[in-house]
Formats: C-alpha cells, sequence, structure tokens
C-alpha cells in the first residue's frame, strides 16, 4: 500500500469511532452484563445497534429502532438516553457461546457505520461478591474511543506530514532562490 493510500486510511479511521466506552467486559455464566457507551450531539437521531461477530459477519442482536433477533428474545435490550447521549445494552441469562467479539455501531447512512469494538468475557463464577449483575459503566471504565497506540500513530503520522509539508516548502523556496541568483555577466 503506498503512502498515500496508507495515510487515507488512517484519517478515515481516525474520524470514524463516534462512540466511547469499554472494550472489553465480563459478565457471570448465567447472570446479566450490562455495558454503556457514550456518544456526541450530533448522532441522537441515528439507529444503534449491537451485533455479534460470527465467521467474520456481524449478527444483528438488537438496535434502537426495536428489533431483536429471535435468538435473543427476553435476554438483549438495548437504551438510548438521548438525554445523557448514553446507550445502554444488557444481555441476559449469560451462556459460555456469549463470549467473544461484539459492535456496537451507529447507523449513520445507509451503507456507513461507525462501529465500536467490545469483547465480551463469560466467567463461570464472578469476580467479588457482587449482587446478580456485572455493569460496565461508561463513567467508571471508560476507555477512549481509540486505543492509544493508535491515538500515537495518527499523531506521528501528523508530525511528519508537517515535517513532509516543510521540508517540501524548504526545497521549492532553495530552488527558487538558487534560479534567482545568477551571475550577471560583465561585458
Amino acid at each position: 500500500m503506498d503512502f498515500k493510500a496508507m495515510l487515507l486510511v488512517v484519517l478515515i479511521s481516525a474520524g470514524s469511532c463516534k462512540l466511547r466506552g469499554p472494550t472489553v467486559i465480563s459478565g457471570t455464566l448465567a447472570e446479566r452484563v450490562t455495558v454503556q457507551f457514550g456518544y456526541d450531539q450530533e448522532d441522537e437521531t441515528y439507529t444503534k445497534s449491537w451485533c455479534k461477530v460470527i465467521d467474520g459477519k456481524c449478527i444483528n442482536i438488537t438496535d434502537t429502532a426495536g428489533y431483536v433477533n429471535e435468538l435473543y428474545l427476553g435476554r438483549a435490550s438495548i437504551t438510548d438516553d438521548k438525554r445523557s447521549r448514553i446507550l445502554s445494552i444488557t444481555l441476559q441469562q449469560l451462556k459460555k457461546e456469549d463470549a467473544g467479539q461484539y459492535v456496537c455501531g451507529i447507523r449513520l447512512s445507509q451503507q456507513k457505520y461507525s462501529s465500536f469494538w467490545v469483547e465480551l468475557k463469560v466467567l463461570e463464577a464472578p469476580l467479588t461478591s457482587a449482587p446478580n449483575s456485572t455493569i460496565t459503566n461508561l463513567k467508571s471504565t471508560l476507555s477512549p474511543p481509540m486505543k492509544w497506540n493508535f491515538v500515537f500513530l495518527v499523531v506521528v503520522l501528523y508530525l511528519s506530514l508537517k515535517l513532509l509539508a516543510a521540508v517540501i516548502i524548504f526545497v521549492v523556496l532553495l530552488k527558487k532562490h538558487r534560479g534567482n541568483g545568477e551571475i550577471a555577466k560583465c561585458d
């Protein structure tokens, strides 16, 4: 991949993550887990969804338009608090097969989504003596929408582009200066 294509991918990816929340959540077998995501005011009206990644495909579980996959009826729910811009997703009666990768998404248009990946770990026994519910609260475990490694990469690319632009400007000015500095011949 050439530099321009790589830069385009990085810049598109950098602006596409509109959700904020944890990247890993855990719940206990036969109990429930709730995860919360924050989003921006500009995304209040869009449909939000929760899907599970199975064999490379994202199988929709539930969304804010009222859809619930028949395999998750009575087990999955989604709540969108538009006033505080917090999306809450609950999965009850956890099973071992519920463990895996999930995607929380915002449908921005018919073919454009902003998505946030989450890994669900299903534990045999609770980690602590907590009540019958594990809630991953947005305020207490909020992770940045991008991993710090990615943020570092974006910053490095941004600074590299600034440096590249400065070098190009310097070379152009140097060539102009050399072109104007011809020695006049005396007759």
